[in-house]
């Protein structure tokens, strides 16, 4: 039976590989607030072609203006901002930084087009977000990933694969990688008036993604039915009886107050590890001095330890919040989860090739992520 199971499993990630290919459009696009990031309630902004040109120096200092999609209260936007006040103290007087949070500036789903053309300074858009100009950064909601504990993900991140992704994103967005990621936190299953105490509860039910094939193909070869609603319209398809749950964080559900629209139960079983890339725009750096480069990067590595400790935080106060409104948690054992990554890997390769992943990067980063995953946790 589990060979048949396994074999189910393969095919059906074939066919849906097959039927995306020519009918499902993805919501990178649409989406206004992924829900791997907490959703923004700041106010709607213009296009990239509307939207604010490069800012100008005031009395010949240069302006290095952040743009993020997260709310003030959002450790991101936390740690923003004790790097601009880090900056602004190192480089005293010689550069301005300013952090526009909720939006102000531009969605993180425009804010790629914006670093492009030079009409923003610096952004700090999510692993899901990147994977549509960048199909490389998909690599980490792959097979090998699933079920696998924050350092796997980060081993990547931070390893030579890190750095093949790197420069991939320097080359296809004309940006500079400014340093090591921020992490946002394990995407779970969020279940609505119902209990899936293991995988083959899944399916049938209708989950909501934000797009990514890679989640779609995952959920569809657990026998799910993945659906891409735009993070707006979530109340309404959740309140109508449209959807069985959701893919997102534990912070998300939390900033979402997802129970008040019938979430009742998570099925906890860290389906990939979200991540924030920090990019400025080359027109932007290149315009600074080595030695204003050097402190950007400097202060920016001095701060990355605290802002990945505070998100690793705010998650588990999330999911301790979560609890205190009466969720449920289903945490699948490490050897289940493994198994599953194990029935999944048998598709991978037919994976991998559509969502377009290098397949020797995509090599690299399994060996890397398994590696990590041995070793003793700190």
């Amino acid at each position: 039976m589990p060979r048949v199971a396994a074999l189910a499993a393969w095919l059906a990630m074939a066919a849906l590989c097959a039927l995306l290919a020519v009918t499902v459009p993805h919501a990178q696009a649409r989406d206004a607030a992924a829900p791997e990031s907490s959703g923004s309630e700041g106010p709607t902004v213009d296009s990239p072609a509307d939207s604010p040109p490069v800012a100008r120096s005031d009395g010949g200092v240069p302006v290095l203006r952040i743009s993020v999609d997260n709310g003030p209260t959002h450790f991101q936007v936390k740690a923003l901002r004790r790097f601009a006040e880090d900056v602004r103290h190192r480089l005293a007087g010689r550069l301005r930084v300013e952090v526009y949070d909720s939006a102000s500036l531009y969605r993180d789903r425009d804010v790629l087009q914006a670093l492009n053309l030079g009409r923003v300074e610096m952004a700090l858009p999510g692993t899901w977000v990147l994977h549509s100009v960048v199909p490389d950064c998909g690599v980490f909601m792959l097979p090998a990933f699933y079920g696998a504990p924050a350092r796997a993900s980060l081993a990547v991140a931070d390893g030579p694969p890190g750095r093949i992704i790197d420069a991939r994103i320097e080359r296809n967005l004309r940006v500079t990688v400014l340093g090591r990621w921020l992490e946002l936190g394990h995407a779970n299953l969020y279940l609505v008036d119902r209990a899936v105490r293991r995988h083959e509860d899944l399916a049938g039910l209708r989950i909501r993604v934000a797009g990514g094939p890679a989640n779609e193909l995952r959920l569809a070869a657990m026998g799910a039915r993945p659906l891409v609603v735009p993070w707006p319209d979530l109340p309404h398809w959740l309140q109508g009886g449209n959807l069985d749950g959701l893919m997102t964080t534990h912070e998300t559900a939390v900033s979402g107050q997802l129970w008040r629209y019938g979430v009742s139960h998570v099925f906890e079983d860290r389906a990939y590890f979200a991540m924030y890339v920090p990019l400025v725009s080359r027109t932007f750096w290149e315009r600074l001095p080595e030695d204003m480069r050097d402190v950007l990067r400097d202060a920016w590595e001095d701060h990355v330890a605290e802002a990945r400790a505070q998100a690793a935080e705010a998650q588990a106060e999330a999911r301790e919040a979560l609890r205190i409104q009466g969720v449920v948690f289903t945490v699948p054992d490490d050897a289940v989860l493994r198994r599953w990554r194990e029935r999944l890997r048998l598709g991978e390769r037919e994976v991998v090739d559509f969502v377009g992943v290098d397949p020797t990067l995509y090599e690299i980063a399994r060996t890397t992520a398994w590696q990590a995953e041995q070793s003793p946790s700190k």
